[in-house]
Parts: structure tokens; C-alpha cells; sequence
């Protein structure tokens, strides 16, 4: 099966497992993880399983990423259209608008083909990356589709969080948390990915065993350029040096998304720095004092405060 490629999660896998078996499986799957839990790689793992139990080129496209794709513009609710892909059985929906809302037009355009469309398959698989991007009206449209959908067709949704996931939605989904590995297992699947072994411990420790975190900062080179910038900015706050990271800060002020991203491996640090371990250079009580402010910082950027405003008030504070 290729859900047996998910490191860890045996739980997860051996539910998942008996419902395929009896061809039990929901209609509706929720996956809860935050970034770098794995919760889209176990989503494709299981429509694959589902699609094609046997295997094969499509199963292993579909690991890839490699099926249609539900795209609209924004403001413009109907251009939504469906991108054709390698895998047709498959759409993956995630969101294109401001801050990675979803769309209106992409789900009713996901709508629209799973109900006017057959192909020789198992069924249909449907992909929702970070349900809680939708808003009431793209939550409204999904539940159209949802309360009854086609034959065979099923829906696997990904968030970070289960608060975070309209109440509306959820209700309608069999939900599974997604859960780190242990940090040894971890370094041990990286190194097997090709990451070299020193490098996928330090990482495996700094990120508590998330495997997708860990080959993103080593495989992808502007992955890795933030986090040297957050280990940079760690490395100020450890110093008690407000100038160096009130600078570093500064050229994040006009790229919330970035600032986000900035302040959460920021905040990995000080975790990791709680924890004693050595990938930190934030330890003990700096790490404490710290990872409160850098929270606050996230908290604030969320809820649309000013970014600049934010950076200096916590620039200022480390």
C-alpha cells in the first residue's frame, strides 16, 4: 500500500487500512497536522489507495502531486476551471486567493466536474489542502457537494488545525491528528531520502521529528536561506542584541507571508532551546523570554496589525 510510505502514524494507517479493506472508508477524511506533519503526502497516500489498489504509474503520479488542479481568479467567481493533470481521478484543490483563501469559483468548477464527469476508475478522489482557508461562501459551496455527494467519489481534506475548520465542515468528516515521529526515526527516513546524516539529526531535533520541515529546509535552498535568518535572529536575541534584530526584522516588514515564516522557525528555536537541545542558540531563560514575544508577534500578524508595527515593537522587545 502506499499509505505504508508514511513514516509513523501507525494508528493513522491501520484505521485507514480496515475501511479500504471493507471498503468502508468515509466519504469525508479530515487530517490534522501542522506543517511538516505530512498531513498532504498521507492524503495523496490514501487516494492513491483508494483509486488504485494495486498500485502502479498513476499511484505513484499521485504521490507526486501530479493530477488536476481546480483554479479560478479572484474576484471573478466564474472563472474557475479544471487544470488537467496526469491523474484525471484526481482534483486537488488548494487555496488562490489573498493569504491563500479559497476561491468560490475553484470549488464550484471541483463541483462541477465530479458531477458531470465519469472515468474507468475506482472512483474519484478530491483534495482539499488547508481547509481552514475557506471562508462561509467557498465552506458553503464544498457543503453542496459534501451532504451528497457522486458515487465513489471521496473527499480528503488537510488543516493545521481542527479549530481552525469551519464547524460546518467538520461535522461532516472522520478526523485524524497527524503526529510527529520520533526525532531518531526521523533523521533516520531524511538520511534515507538523501539528506546527508549529520544534517538530518540537527534539523530532526530543531523541528521534534517533522519529517516534511526537515527535507524542505534540506532540500530546498530558500527553504533553508529562512532559516538561517531565523537562526540569525535567534542568535541576536541570544546576545541580547536589539539592534541586530531590530535590522534583520526591518526587511521583513513590507512580506507578512515571509515575516510569518520568519517568526515560526524563530519560535522552533526557542522551543528547541526549552528543550535543552544544542541545535538552539537561544537556551534556558532566553529561550523562555522569547518564544511568548515571537507568539505574540504571530498572533498579531494573523489578525492583519500592521506588520511594521509588529517587527518594531518586538525588535525592540528581544
Amino acid at each position: 500500500m502506499m499509505l505504508d510510505r508514511l513514516a509513523g502514524n501507525d494508528a493513522l494507517k491501520e484505521e485507514v487500512r480496515r475501511m479500504l479493506a471493507g471498503r468502508r472508508l468515509s466519504h469525508s477524511l479530515l487530517l490534522i497536522g501542522e506543517q511538516g506533519l505530512g498531513a498532504g503526502f498521507a492524503a495523496r497516500c490514501i487516494a492513491a489507495d483508494y483509486l488504485y489498489p494495486a498500485g502502479g504509474p498513476a499511484a505513484e503520479a499521485l504521490l507526486r502531486g501530479e493530477c488536476c488542479r481546480a483554479v479560478a481568479k479572484a474576484g471573478d467567481r466564474d472563472s474557475g476551471r479544471i487544470e488537467t493533470g496526469v491523474v484525471r481521478e484526481a482534483i486537488s484543490v488548494e487555496g488562490m486567493g489573498a493569504g491563500g483563501r479559497y476561491l468560490v469559483g475553484q470549488v464550484t468548477a471541483m463541483r462541477s466536474e465530479i458531477f458531470n464527469t465519469s472515468l474507468s476508475a475506482e472512483g474519484r478522489a478530491v483534495l482539499l489542502y488547508h481547509a481552514e482557508k475557506m471562508n462561509g461562501e467557498s465552506a458553503n459551496a464544498l457543503l453542496k457537494v459534501m451532504e451528497e455527494p457522486p458515487a465513489g467519489v471521496l473527499f480528503l481534506l488537510t488543516a493545521q488545525s481542527l479549530a481552525g475548520v469551519l464547524p460546518t465542515i467538520r461535522s461532516r468528516c472522520a478526523a485524524f491528528a497527524m503526529a510527529p515521529v520520533p526525532v531518531e526515526a526521523c533523521a533516520a527516513y531524511c538520511a534515507g531520502q538523501g539528506v546527508a546524516k549529520k544534517e538530518a539529526a540537527r534539523l530532526a531535533e530543531l523541528f521534534e521529528g517533522r519529517i516534511g520541515a526537515v527535507l524542505a529546509a534540506a532540500q530546498d535552498p530558500a527553504r533553508r536561506k529562512q532559516l538561517d535568518a531565523a537562526e540569525a535572529l535567534a542568535k541576536a536575541a541570544a546576545a541580547h542584541d536589539n539592534y541586530a534584530a531590530s535590522a534583520l526584522l526591518a526587511g521583513y516588514e513590507k512580506d507578512k507571508a515571509a515575516a510569518g515564516v520568519l517568526l515560526r522557525d524563530f519560535c522552533a528555536y526557542a522551543a528547541a532551546g526549552l528543550r535543552g537541545a544544542s541545535v538552539s542558540p537561544l537556551q534556558g531563560r532566553d529561550a523562555a523570554r522569547v518564544l511568548p514575544l515571537a507568539n505574540e508577534a504571530i498572533w498579531q500578524l494573523e489578525r492583519q496589525v500592521n506588520t511594521r508595527i509588529v517587527l518594531q515593537v518586538l525588535g525592540a522587545s528581544l
